[in-house]
């Protein structure tokens, strides 16, 4: 009779490893970077009008970033609620399914290294999906975190766009340009992006996340006003150095596509006026909006939208 040897604990323990890898991620590329900065944005919830998806589009198109990981769709969607879109080509039908992946880029700023998480806000297992991403930047060495969103405001789009800064750490490393930030005091129902942050948090990394609010009656999407928004005010904070030309173009067409929309509709150009009135009157008796302000408008988003699986809506 032979014996065989017993198997090793340890190359089971990895094999099955490996396997877990490849269910929650359909790629995956080992790379080595030092002091790298992640960047997050997801649609769904936290989204308004695609601003934050829109705005990570643009910097993954100017940088040619290199897509490292994809995580498996199948883990982390219910297809009946987020369906994936058929679509024609030359090679015949394609099945375009609700993604999550990862890109990188070496150079954006000197000496930091960019890493994008870019996607849709899953429908299962954040807890997972939050792990897995938290020890992939580990082993990436990510340094801090900055997440971008969006809500929809009952504000004018012709007085621009209100952006606010929260976090989770009072200070921003040193790569950032400026430092010093507020720590979020909100309460209430919240979205994938908290739930990062918080692990991050666990493990001593900063966080920071970058709002911008849109036009409520502005639901088209998306609105390369609201993006130009959010990335004007990333590059505030992060010395990047990207074109927006392309994103300027498309704003200025989206615009005058809206005014010339509004002239023809005398109840939406009388709303509007309404509006206007109404924010200058509150800029004019409490002076600039300050952040516990706009943390209100932020809390009334969230509570509004508490639920909502179709993205936010304010009333």
């Amino acid at each position: 009779m032979i014996r065989r040897p017993p198997r090793s604990t340890l190359s089971s323990s990895s094999a099955a490893s490996d396997v877990y890898k490849r269910q929650v991620f359909k790629h995956l590329e080992k790379i080595s970077c030092d002091r790298a900065i992640l960047l997050i944005a997801f649609k769904g919830w936290s989204d308004a009008a695609e601003a934050a998806t829109s705005a990570t589009d643009t910097i993954i198109s100017h940088y040619q970033a290199h897509k490292f990981a994809s995580f498996e769709e199948e883990e982390f969607f219910a297809f009946a609620r987020e369906r994936p879109n058929i679509k024609n080509s030359k090679d015949g039908r394609i099945i375009e399914w609700p993604n999550n992946d990862l890109f990188y880029i070496s150079d954006a700023i000197e000496g930091t290294p960019l890493i994008i998480l870019n996607g849709t806000e899953p429908h299962f297992k954040w807890k997972t999906f939050s792990n897995e991403v938290i020890n992939l930047c580990q082993s990436m060495n990510v340094q801090s975190v900055v997440t971008l969103g969006a809500l929809l405001d009952s504000i004018p789009h012709t007085r621009g766009v209100k952006t606010q800064i929260t976090g989770q750490h009072e200070f921003m490393p040193e790569v950032f340009t400026q430092k010093k930030i507020d720590k979020s005091r909100y309460e209430g129902p919240t979205g994938i992006t908290s739930v990062i942050i918080e692990d991050f948090k666990k493990i001593g990394i900063p966080s920071m996340s970058i709002w911008a609010h849109a036009p409520h009656y502005l639901q088209s999407s998306p609105n390369p006003i609201v993006s130009e928004a959010l990335l004007n005010e990333l590059s505030n904070w992060l010395p990047l150095n990207f074109d927006v030309k392309k994103l300027k173009r498309k704003s200025d067409k989206y615009l005058n596509a809206l005014e010339s929309a509004i002239t023809q509709d005398s109840e939406l150009k009388g709303y509007i006026e309404k509006l206007e009135k109404k924010y200058d009157s509150a800029l004019s008796n409490s002076g600039p909006i300050d952040d516990d302000l706009l943390l209100k408008d932020l809390e009334k988003f969230f509570e509004t939208n508490k639920g909502n699986e179709n993205g936010p809506q304010i009333e």
